[in-house]
């Protein structure tokens, strides 16, 4: 029987060959996938779901919230489908019946993001981890990752320099409890203040053993970051990663997008049938040290068929 331990077991294989010795061929990764893909499925059918995406391929998952479900009772389904979960986002208790009415469009998503994200002040990560320290105990994460906060302190130095200090203190936090703690930036992440994308002043100034990246290729090409020259420069710090692409015809920006409102539900396309060339940066990524790979759709007409498209190109992409 395909147990979480065997699934575990069999990730930890493939990583430990994948950062083996030199001559040694690097083993293909698991692929996963972020169930907020997912989420009005899992509503629906939460166990069914997941067995649908076992069914894919698919053998690891990433949280973002927990959709009405406790901890324990969310692990024992991803156990008895034989999927586990490396990685979880963080996001404060308050949050969680949001991210349900979100789900089952009993709110629209932006007014849900809205509430979520004033609910993260940074000057009190401390009580938003312990939340998530309690829920990683059930479910088994090894990484923490932060995918929101005011974007207003990515805006100023004063701003940045309060990120750092949280950031500091997260990550100190998270390995005192034997996780990591990784940061997922979105839009204004990117932008430039003091002549530097606010992203770098970030990683320049934190511990590169305590603060790592999980990067989102779409959102770091929605502001023309050039990715292989982030990738080389932070190699080590990236270890996650979410996998989209860009529906064809759309053109960014020579400035990039500024807001979430510019990015329409129809620019999101599945792996593979877009125009990112991830037959360049999947190599690149796992050169520098990306370790997990969450196909992420934020918006699809039918999020099963994306998860399986995706699926499929991306593992043709990476081999295995």
């Amino acid at each position: 029987m395909v147990t979480r331990r065997t699934v575990l077991q069999g990730a930890a294989a493939l990583t430990a060959l994948w950062a083996g010795a030199p001559g040694i061929a690097a083993a293909a990764p698991v692929l996963g996938i972020q169930l907020y893909t997912l989420r009005e499925f899992l509503t629906r059918d939460f166990t069914g779901t997941l067995a649908a995406v076992r069914k894919i391929g698919y053998g690891q998952v990433e949280t973002a919230g927990l959709l009405g479900h406790d901890p324990a009772a969310f692990r024992a389904a991803l156990d008895a489908a034989g999927l586990a979960a490396p990685s979880g986002h963080i996001f404060p208790s308050a949050a969680q019946p949001l991210l349900y009415k979100m789900a089952t469009k009993q709110m629209p998503a932006s007014e849900a993001w809205h509430q979520i994200d004033a609910m993260f002040d940074l000057n009190r990560i401390e009580g938003m981890l312990e939340d998530m320290f309690e829920q990683s105990q059930a479910m088994g994460y090894e990484y923490l990752v932060l995918a929101s906060m005011d974007p207003k302190l990515l805006e100023s130095m004063a701003g940045i320099k309060q990120v750092c200090d949280a950031f500091r203190r997260a990550g100190d936090l998270c390995h005192q409890r034997g996780l990591k703690f990784a940061w997922h930036p979105h839009l204004k992440d990117w932008g430039t203040v003091g002549g530097k994308r606010a992203a770098e002043h970030i990683l320049d100034a934190t511990d590169p053993q305590r603060v790592f990246v999980e990067l989102d290729f779409f959102w770091a090409a929605m502001v023309n970051v050039d990715i292989p020259q982030f990738l080389s420069r932070y190699t080590g710090r990236v270890q996650l990663g979410h996998i989209k692409d860009l529906a064809k015809g759309v053109v960014v920006p020579a400035d990039g997008f500024k807001d979430f409102p510019e990015i329409k539900d129809e620019y999101f396309e599945d792996v593979g049938h877009g125009q990112f060339d991830y037959a360049s940066w999947i190599p690149l990524a796992r050169k520098a040290g990306m370790r997990y790979f969450f196909v992420e759709r934020d918006y699809s007409p039918d999020a099963l068929k994306s998860a399986a498209r995706s699926y499929r190109a991306l593992r043709a992409i990476i081999g295995g």
